[in-house]
């Protein structure tokens, strides 16, 4: 979970364990949270609050306001952080449950949020606070989002709104001061640090961390982690890859690098690094590592990873600036260095010296004792009771005793559905990715590819129909939308719907063939898209075989290049794998590797005029698989995957299992909601979201069944993609079901088995 979410959390759970009645109002349109009785409860809003919303004034002004945040100068991808400020709806929803809840304060995290609290505040007769994680205009500014005349507006508003509510909380010091140095008293700022839950850290073993991801018990590990996509966590990794990883590898050839976090930047890739997404057991990926580490280079607020660094018990290493807001001291509880080979130097003398290390860690832990939830949400309550205005509670924090967590203590916490994509109805596994939505947002291509049919027949989603199930994706905790197609830069509102989805706080990617990128260059830059998926499928003269289009190559290239030299966007190379191009799968990938490009592949789906089924070019494929693990540690670890894809390509089907309708799911143009994207298949379809709303399909009793089915049985409609073996990295459960299951698979009037037509993912 991003650590502002956590913090959110935290702090919510915190004041209601002190006795407080809390309730959360986020963008959900329907319902509210409230805690109730040790967990959060799901509130609807009362039927004229969400009819008003529903006014086409409302809408309207809603659709205005985000346009309005880029003109003023905020960031497209961030919007949905500043919206609120002019969204009515926002200041509708918070006014309302002032008045059902009987608010007497109303606490806005982030400047955006402070807006509709000050106005709700002004209505029902209660008082206001801003909590500063970051000075927003400082940080944007350091990020080179904005500058000049932008920056003086940003800064403005930031300052209006600080002055507007009733108090004003900062993480730190030195946050404080950046308003005191924009016209805010800082007499009347309280400093306020972030906590950390302390149990968790206490007591992880970290055990089968290493085995997890091929990681001798003998070679030196270090781990970071974050939100991979934010700039200063992508600048770290940058730092790690580039920077850090030269200099110790000459020192610790064996040493390896794992790296937790959604959307991790794949132009990264190196062998000694592994990306493992989001993890569910962050404290125990943390106890499994020699040294932690944090090289960010910018940003504001405070750390809350160093915190769990510290929590946990180990070493680390960081930046003055990914320290900043902290008053650790440099040398007792953390090494401070900037320069690379200095943070270089200090990660090889503490992994040379594990006394040094065993100390270092102490000491952290011991400073961090004194940042538990309780306290830090105890300063929340006896500020708003009218005490500690002005005040740093970081000093009264540390001139505490402090308290390590006792062991064998049972430690649960609630994260509500509107902030965490968990739920009841989903099996229990370590999660894939971020609940993902692959959306085949069009039929039509400008290529004729031998392995697909969806070139003709044009069709697509349109604009008004995406929108509403965005809002409906969001709510059941969407994170990450996927568009597909056809070729999605034929849809003419491509753009709008990646603006859309941004500012519904999704990670975008595109998987395109490339050719159309140069047309739309400015809009595509200007989308705020996260990433994109290029199709290659060999060398030139390949290529434009299988894709059917002489120049098809040249143009994919040309725009991978240009996209990759400009870096807004991350890139990856999708290659399918046929017995036309399996002699050119290491040249390709050599190619693109030399570019610093993601690069993934897999056998091609239902094509058996494709497969590879002769012994030379099963050897080949094997070659290759061989080779480019010596450079991938995540291809190296799927020999058992590409292994069993040749076996699918002579004929050994069965069923495969997969995390369709649980960590991902599909939705075409015409609305069919599937588990994934095989797009063909008929049998697969368990609703329409143009017919029933998302959030209703996602737990109705026919896909929960399909969801178990999927899960326990698997399905043999014929795909064999990167899915499985996510399925094998979460359960830790084989993918293949070599009997097949039939009419088990039965759902009322639906099946699971289908007719063979395309397989997904081979674009």
């Amino acid at each position: 979970m991003h650590g502002a979410a956590v913090k959110i959390i935290r702090t919510a759970e915190g004041l209601a364990q002190h006795g407080a009645h809390v309730v959360i109002v986020t963008e959900n349109r329907d319902h509210y949270l409230r805690w109730d009785e040790g967990q959060w409860v799901e509130v609807p809003y009362a039927p004229r609050v969400r009819a008003a919303e529903e006014w086409p004034v409302v809408r309207r002004m809603g659709r205005f306001a985000e346009k309005l945040c880029g003109r003023v100068g905020y960031p497209s991808e961030e919007t949905f952080l500043y919206r609120p400020i002019f969204d009515p709806a926002w200041w509708l929803r918070a006014a309302a449950v002032g008045k059902a809840e009987q608010i007497d304060w109303f606490q806005a995290e982030f400047p955006g949020y402070a807006a509709p609290a000050v106005l709700a505040a002004r209505l029902c007769g209660a008082r206001s606070s801003l909590v500063e994680h970051n000075i927003e205009y400082d940080r944007l500014a350091e990020m080179g989002f904005v500058s000049g005349s932008a920056q003086r507006r940003l800064e403005a508003i930031e300052v209006a709104l600080a002055k507007w509510v009733d108090e004003v909380i900062t993480v730190s010091v030195d946050d404080r001061d950046r308003l005191a140095r924009s016209g805010v008293d800082a007499s009347s700022v309280t400093v306020i640090p972030h906590g950390v839950d302390l149990q968790p850290f206490y007591e992880a073993s970290g055990q089968g961390i290493r085995q997890r991801y091929g990681i001798s018990r003998n070679a030196p590990m270090l781990f970071f982690h974050g939100t991979l996509n934010y700039w200063p966590n992508t600048l770290a990794v940058r730092f790690i890859v580039e920077s850090l990883l030269p200099r110790l590898l000459t020192c610790q050839p064996r040493l390896r690098v794992v790296i937790a976090g959604m959307n991790p930047p794949k132009y990264f890739e190196h062998p000694a690094v592994t990306f493992t997404g989001v993890v569910e057991d962050l404290a125990d990926h943390i106890a499994a590592c020699d040294v932690a580490v944090c090289p960010v280079p910018e940003g504001g607020g405070t750390r809350m990873k160093l915190l769990e660094y510290f929590a946990a018990g180990k070493p680390v290493v960081s930046t003055h600036k990914g320290a900043e807001g902290l008053v650790s001291r440099d040398g007792e509880e953390i090494l401070l260095r900037d320069e690379p080979d200095d943070f270089a130097e200090a990660v090889l003398e503490l992994l040379k010296d594990p006394e040094r290390a065993r100390l270092l860690g102490e000491r952290g832990r011991a400073f961090v004792a004194r940042y538990d939830w309780e306290p830090v949400t105890e300063a929340y309550l006896k500020l708003y009771d009218g005490s500690g205005r002005g005040e740093d509670w970081n000093a009264r924090l540390l001139a505490s005793e402090g308290r390590l967590p006792a062991t064998g203590t049972e430690h649960n916490v609630s994260i509500p559905a509107a902030v965490e994509e968990v739920g009841a109805h989903l099996p229990a596994r370590t999660p894939s990715k971020p609940l993902t939505m692959l959306l085949l947002v069009n039929r039509g291509c400008n290529l004729r590819c031998t392995f697909c049919d969806l070139w003709d027949r044009p069709a697509q989603m349109e604009l008004e129909q995406l929108v509403p199930l965005l809002d409906e994706a969001r709510s059941i905790g969407t994170k990450t939308l996927v568009i597909t197609g056809g070729e999605p830069f034929l849809h003419k509102e491509l753009f709008d719907a990646v603006r859309a989805a941004k500012a519904r706080d999704m990670s975008v990617n595109i998987t395109t063939n490339g050719t159309l990128v140069e047309r739309r260059w400015d809009e595509l830059i200007a989308s705020g898209v996260n990433s994109l998926s290029f199709s290659l499928d060999g060398l030139l003269e390949t290529h434009d075989l299988l894709r059917g289009r002489k120049g098809a190559f040249q143009q994919t290239l040309r725009a991978l290049e240009r996209v990759n030299a400009d870096g807004r966007i991350t890139c990856t190379v999708y290659f399918v794998v046929t017995k036309e191009n399996v002699r050119e799968l290491i040249p390709l990938y050599d190619l693109v590797r030399s570019m610093g490009v993601g690069f993934d592949f897999w056998p091609v789906n239902d094509a058996p005029h494709l497969a590879l089924t002769s012994a030379e070019d099963q050897a080949v494929y094997r070659e290759a698989v061989q080779y480019i693990g010596r450079f991938s540690a995540e291809v190296a670890s799927r020999t058992a995957y590409y292994d069993e894809g040749l076996e699918y390509h002579e004929g050994v089907r069965g069923s495969v299992r997969c995390l369709g309708l649980i960590d991902q799911y599909g939705v075409t143009y015409e609305g069919h909601f599937l588990p994934c994207c095989v797009w063909g298949e008929e049998g697969i379809r368990v609703g329409n979201v143009f017919d029933t709303p998302l959030s209703e399909l996602w737990t109705h009793p026919d896909v929960q069944a399909a969801r178990k089915q999927l899960f326990t049985h698997g399905c043999d409609v014929g795909c064999f993609n990167h899915s499985l073996y996510e399925f094998t990295n979460s359960t830790g459960l084989p993918f293949r079901v070599k009997e097949s299951v039939g009419e088990s698979n039965a759902l009322g009037a639906r099946t699971i088995q289908g007719p063979k037509g395309m397989g997904g993912g081979d674009r």
